[in-house]
């Protein structure tokens, strides 16, 4: 595993349906995101967040990354007249290996380039507007929360969760169900209680010698 996963970024895209998923490779896993977009100029999410990306889609290196992702987005008009992310797409037309998730409306930039052509995928799209787009093949769409055909993974935007989890194991990391278990209906004080190991807090106390206590 290369611990990296790329996160492609575009006007409006959600952080919040990739938030928990970038959080999980993170901490649980170690794995860094590294985003890439069609310049480096700063991108707002649908949330008002500006993102700044690390890379132009020129400079991707398949092999130094385990997965891409492409976030949902609330006004797709702008992006997808991108040429460069239709293009880039493009480049994994005959790859059925490297891994691709796309959640929400990520999955009309992969049916835009070819890349969901005969394969099963679910997307938060409205049915009016698979109906019309002339690049989405209706007849392959499964209304499940999460869809995984080949080397792809497609979920609807409020199955973030789940998302994240199918992505996790698809590259092979253990990944339990309650990983988003969230706050138990009984828990005590204890469980909250979150302690350091040694070598940590040697760490610690050497980073922040200024304000550690006499």
């Amino acid at each position: 595993m290369n611990k990296k996963i790329a996160l492609m970024v575009y006007p409006n895209f959600s952080m919040q349906e990739i938030a928990n998923l970038c959080g999980l490779f993170r901490w649980n896993y170690g794995a860094e995101t590294v985003v890439f977009s069609s310049s480096l100029k700063p991108v707002n999410s649908e949330e008002g967040i500006l993102i700044q990306p690390s890379f132009t889609f020129e400079e991707f290196i398949e092999d130094n990354f385990d997965c891409l992702i492409l976030p949902g987005c609330s006004d797709m008009a702008e992006s997808l007249r991108d040429d460069k992310i239709k293009m880039f797409l493009e480049g994994f037309k005959e790859n059925d290996k490297f891994i691709i998730g796309a959640i929400c409306a990520g999955p009309v930039y992969l049916s835009q380039a070819g890349l969901l052509k005969n394969k099963k995928f679910t997307s938060s799209l409205f049915v009016e507007m698979n109906e019309m787009l002339e690049f989405v093949e209706e007849k392959n769409i499964v209304y499940l929360p999460v869809v995984e055909d080949e080397n792809i993974i497609t979920a609807v935007g409020f199955a973030f969760n789940e998302f994240a989890i199918a992505l996790a194991r698809k590259i092979g990391y253990e990944c339990l169900n309650q990983i988003y278990s969230g706050v138990p209906s009984q828990w005590k004080e204890e469980d909250y209680k979150v302690h350091m190991n040694p070598a940590d807090i040697e760490k610690m106390k050497e980073e922040l010698s200024a304000f550690i206590k006499a």
